[in-house]
């Protein structure tokens, strides 16, 4: 049987309260050479997007990716240093035309015309024939299983998100770093990867492979597209040419540090169910846990017994750092088993519920109590 807590001086002796504080591990750095993942940060805008950025005054994104492009080509050393990098020509001068002979017979196309209709231009062997195959790219053959972007058919909601996101960078609210660490990757976080703002939705079950986690992501991206894509690929591929967005600090707790870890978030719900026997009940609220976004949790209300089968309105959240989320939910239901709700209500399966993690405690009781649990964890740290 579940311990009862009636105190946080009994919660702090618990073996409970080790495990909500566990430390989480400190991140790793990796060396990468910023000038060349920038470069390759606007090629891969440009084959998704099919031509170059340009100075959006909405996207702050493809407005960086513009200005970023203009300044190279502004000066002959950074062009001649990323040149090899450069399969789309993008550092070409484009003002400067080839000079294509005249044809007049097949002979003049076998013999004389090849290098300069191939579009080899001084580059190419003044011997070069257009039966000349080993400047073309050879196929190589990719593994079945591999993560592709798809269309999303909706992607309107995700479209006010990552428009957002773009408003909190331009405010200040969030920042762009460098990706240091595997462990930055949760439900509801951000990203930039080659030049494409993506949000991380949802992280599936962690499973071993060759003695390293992996999990499988749904992560969407701000160009419309979805992937399912590994974890261990995500970090491997944010390693060498991404960057990871910063939390609204707005909505961080003061003593949040530029390391910490966020593992997700405690919810306060108010029911709005019309069964007199809850919708006539004040200060009644459910309290619990989840490591994605709350609105996606509570989308099915109406049909989770865990919510009434009634729409719920979301009344505040708290963001988690550096602690077992689930475990800090528990600890503040059995702090609040007293006051948890006690009656059985018929469902539409027609059986009686007893309904768990709601609690009949004012707002200010409760915030007191999260401040209390917090402060404690804060003073043995």
């Amino acid at each position: 049987m579940e311990s009862r807590y009636f105190s946080i001086v009994e919660i702090m002796e618990s073996s409970l309260f080790h495990d909500i504080t566990s430390p989480p591990k400190k991140p790793q750095n990796k060396y990468f050479d910023p000038e060349v993942e920038k470069f390759l940060d606007i090629i891969e805008f440009v084959k998704i997007e099919g031509r170059e950025p340009k100075k959006n005054p909405v996207n702050i994104t493809e407005r960086n990716l513009a200005s970023r492009l203009i300044g190279i080509r502004k000066d002959p050393n950074r062009i001649e240093y990323l040149k090899e990098y450069d399969e789309l020509g993008l550092l070409v001068d484009k003002q400067k035309e080839f000079s294509i002979p005249q044809i007049s017979s097949i002979d003049d196309i076998l013999i004389n015309g090849s290098p300069e209709l191939l579009g080899g231009g001084k580059s190419s062997s003044e011997n070069a024939s257009i039966f000349d195959t080993e400047s073309l790219k050879k196929t190589t053959k990719m593994p079945e299983d591999v993560a592709k972007r798809k269309r999303i058919e909706n992607f309107k909601g995700y479209d006010e998100l990552f428009k957002k996101c773009h408003r909190e960078l331009t405010e200040g609210k969030r920042k762009i770093v460098a990706f240091k660490n595997e462990q930055d990757i949760q439900e509801n976080s951000f990203f930039i990867l080659k030049g494409i703002l993506l949000f991380v939705e949802s992280v599936g079950e962690r499973k071993k492979e060759k003695g390293k986690n992996n999990a499988r992501l749904r992560c969407i991206f701000e160009n419309g597209t979805e992937s399912n894509m590994l974890l261990r690929s995500l970090s491997a591929e944010l390693y060498k040419h991404g960057r990871r967005v910063t939390e609204n600090e707005e909505i961080m707790l003061d003593n949040f540090k530029k390391n910490d870890v966020s593992t997700g978030y405690i919810y306060v719900l108010k029911s709005l169910s019309k069964d007199p026997q809850i919708s006539s009940i004040k200060n009644l609220y459910k309290i619990g846990y989840t490591t994605g976004t709350v609105e996606k949790r509570i989308r099915n209300a109406e049909n989770e017994s865990t919510f009434l089968y009634a729409p719920v309105e979301i009344v505040t959240t708290y963001q988690v750092y550096n602690m077992n989320g689930s475990k800090f939910e528990t600890a503040i239901h059995r702090a609040l088993a007293n006051k948890n709700l006690d009656v059985s209500i018929l469902g539409p399966n027609k059986k009686d519920l007893s309904p768990r993690e709601w609690f009949l405690i004012t707002l200010e009781e409760l915030q007191d109590l999260i401040d209390s649990i917090v402060m404690s964890i804060n003073l043995y740290k």
